[in-house]
Formats: structure tokens, C-alpha cells, sequence
């Protein structure tokens, strides 16, 4: 575990876009809360484990943390695919491995299967028997081999390109395209990707979120009502932004990021959030884990968790402390200065189970340890884990 230490540089990530963020009042320093079983919808993270070069990772930048069905923790970085074998230590994967790019961006596993799907800047790929096969535009119907996101679906693998949004039948190897030609997109750039029993949801840049019914083959389009980048004119009306940055479903609730703020929408009413004005950390979200209808989203100030009510978050000071808030409707904050730290504040990738939470940072990748040994088991109203 890592001494943490100042880890103030700026973050490099998604070049040319350009951020000023306004500085949030710190809520009054509290001595350490007793929070008592069942007090909170989320289980507390009470220590970071910070892992690097020293434990097998080529690079400091992880961008996607994914732990498969058999328990196998897999990352995905500047240079790399890598997997945590039982001796701690991570294992890398690249080009010369059969990986079609060193880049990766995104990583599923087919829950049937247990093939994994390896989404990188050249193509996409699927890793099963200790093989790799690749899928790039020149070999398949792969829109774009850039390829932001990736998803599983019964029979099919979905994905979102920068030229568009593609779905491979795995049943007879066919691929299906759509992009401003042949759908509601507007652009062809689509950022993320998710299943949602009968749909699809793709994130596009620029043009909000288009959900497709793959029975029915029909399209829905959810944009941003003000219709204004830079402000959330009317909260709660409908997405908070077009520029979508990410997106999840989970038990029928749809999370999207933005770089201004992040929305909920339960299949009724939206609800938006955006800093200064609500807990939200900071309104650069571009990662949402959702797990039992509470988001872990990662941002470039660190990760908030929310059930849409109550909110934990996670900073790092600036000496390298972890700073913990909570977050209660009709409370003050209650703040704590934590032992540990995440690896860097700027969150690229999450992973959420019962047992532990992972996070893919700029400068490393972090484990967050519970405070409570299988916390779910003790929230009210939350059944036991299927």
C-alpha cells in the first residue's frame, strides 16, 4: 500500500478540451463520524490500496478496471491490457501478444462465455483460450477501429466507435452499422455503449443519448432541452448536456456523464446535478459504475457516490491526504481526513462489487477497502447479491 504523496500535476487526458472549474467551499472539519450499520445507502470506503510499476503496470496511466466472473482483476492502460495474477503482481498483454493496439479503453466480459472484449484505439478484440482475435475495419464491419466502449448483450457485442455505432451478431459473425445516415444520430461520434435488456444505449458526442430497440428496430432520441452547452438552464427537464462523456444502466436507471454535470433518468423524470450547487464534486464527469442503484462516478476531482440522495465523496487533499465527505439531505457535511488516498484525483475507469471498489486514476490504479465486511448484507431494503 502507498505512502500517499502530493499529486498535484495537471492531468493529460482528452487533448485540446479545456477546463476552469470553480473551488467548492470546504464543508467544517469533523472528527471521525461514527456511522453505524445500515446508516447509509453505499458502503464507505475506509482505505485506498494504491498499485504502479512496482506491482507490474507498464504505465501510470490505467484508463478501465474490470473484474470478470472467475474473480480475475483486469486493467487497461496507455500500454497494455494487464491481468492481477495470484501472486499480487499484474501481467501485461500487447501488440506483440496479439492485442491490435496498446491503448486500451474499455474492457466486458461475456457473462456466457466468459470471453473478454478488449475495446482499443485500433480496433477491437476478444480474448478467449489465452488467444486474441482482432477486429479492425479492413478484416470485419467494425465501424471505426477507434473504439471508445464496448458492451455484451445475450448474442451480440455493441459497440461505440468514433464513426459510429455497430453491433456484431455472434451467432452468424454479421455486423450491423448505424451512424447519421441510417439513424437518429446527428454525428457519428458516439462515446459509450450499454445493453439494457431490450435496447441499447449509445452516448454521442455532441448529440445526447439514442436509445435503440433492437426488436423493433426503432429509435428514441433523448437531447438536452435548453440546448446549451455550458449551462444547465432548467435542472431536472431533461438531460443536463448533449456532450455526452459516458453513460450506464443498471435496474432501470440510465446515469450520464457529462463535462458539465451528471444526469439521472428512472424511465420517468429526470434529475440533474451539477457542482457548487449540489455535492457533485466537480460537473467534468466520465465514468459511471452503477451497482445497486448507487452511481460511483469518477471525475478530475476525484469520485462521488450517490443514490440520487445521499452522497460520499472522495478527494485528495492537497498534501496527498484523502478527504471523505458525507453528505446528508437536511445535514452538514460531516468531513474526514483519511490515512489513504486514491492513486490520482483524476478518475479514468471504475469497477464497483459487493466486496470492493477499484478506480483507474492518471498516476496509477486504487483499491478501495469497506469499512464493513459485506456491507450489503447490512443496508435495509437491499436484497442479498443474486
Amino acid at each position: 500500500m502507498n505512502t500517499p504523496k502530493n499529486r498535484n500535476r495537471r492531468p493529460e487526458w482528452l487533448a485540446g478540451i479545456f477546463l476552469t472549474v470553480a473551488l467548492a467551499a470546504p464543508a467544517a472539519l469533523q472528527a471521525e463520524p461514527v456511522v453505524k450499520d445500515g446508516d447509509l445507502p453505499m458502503p464507505l470506503i475506509e482505505r485506498f490500496e494504491n498499485f504502479g510499476a512496482k506491482d507490474g503496470i507498464p504505465t501510470h496511466k490505467v484508463h478501465a478496471v474490470y473484474k470478470t466472473r472467475d474473480g480475475h482483476l483486469w486493467i487497461g492502460t496507455w500500454d497494455g491490457l494487464c491481468v492481477r495474477e495470484a501472486d499480487g503482481k499484474f501481467k501485461r498483454y500487447g501488440p506483440e501478444d496479439g492485442l491490435s493496439h496498446k491503448m486500451v479503453l474499455c474492457i466486458t466480459e461475456d457473462p456466457t462465455t466468459g470471453d473478454l472484449w478488449v475495446a482499443t484505439m485500433r480496433g477491437l478484440n476478444k480474448f478467449s483460450g489465452g488467444k486474441f482475435t482482432q477486429y479492425t475495419q479492413t478484416n470485419s464491419g467494425l465501424p471505426n477501429n477507434v473504439v471508445y466502449g464496448c458492451d455484451v448483450l445475450d448474442d451480440m457485442v455493441v459497440v461505440a466507435t468514433a464513426a459510429g455505432a455497430g453491433i456484431l451478431n455472434l451467432k452468424t459473425g454479421q455486423w450491423r452499422i448505424f451512424d447519421h445516415t441510417n439513424s437518429l444520430m446527428h454525428e457519428p461520434w458516439c462515446y459509450a455503449v450499454k445493453g439494457a435488456k431490450d435496447l441499447i444505449y449509445w452516448g454521442i458526442w455532441g448529440a445526447g443519448v439514442l436509445e435503440y430497440d433492437f426488436k423493433k428496430n426503432t429509435w428514441k432520441e433523448y437531447r438536452d432541452p435548453d440546448r446549451d452547452f455550458h449551462y444547465d438552464l432548467v435542472p431536472d427537464d431533461g438531460l443536463i448536456n448533449d456532450i455526452t462523456s459516458w453513460l450506464s444502466w443498471e435496474d432501470g436507471i440510465l446515469w450520464q456523464n457529462t463535462y458539465f454535470g451528471f444526469t439521472r433518468y428512472d424511465g420517468k423524470k429526470f434529475k440533474t446535478w451539477v457542482q457548487d450547487q449540489s455535492p457533485l464534486l466537480s460537473n467534468f464527469t466520465q465514468i459511471v459504475w452503477p451497482h445497486r442503484r448507487v452511481a460511483w462516478i469518477g471525475m478530475d476531482k476525484g469520485v462521488s457516490v450517490t443514490d440520487g440522495e445521499v452522497w460520499v465523496n472522495y478527494e485528495v487533499g492537497t498534501d496527498g491526504e484523502g478527504i471523505r465527505t458525507i453528505h446528508r439531505p437536511g445535514a452538514q457535511p460531516e468531513k474526514t481526513v483519511m490515512n489513504t488516498a486514491l492513486a490520482n484525483r483524476f478518475v479514468l475507469g471504475i469497477y464497483v462489487d459487493d466486496e470492493e471498489a477499484w478506480f483507474a486514476t492518471s498516476d496509477g490504479l486504487s483499491r478501495g477497502v469497506y469499512a464493513n465486511p459485506n456491507p450489503y448484507k447490512r443496508l435495509p431494503g437491499i436484497a442479498a447479491a443474486p
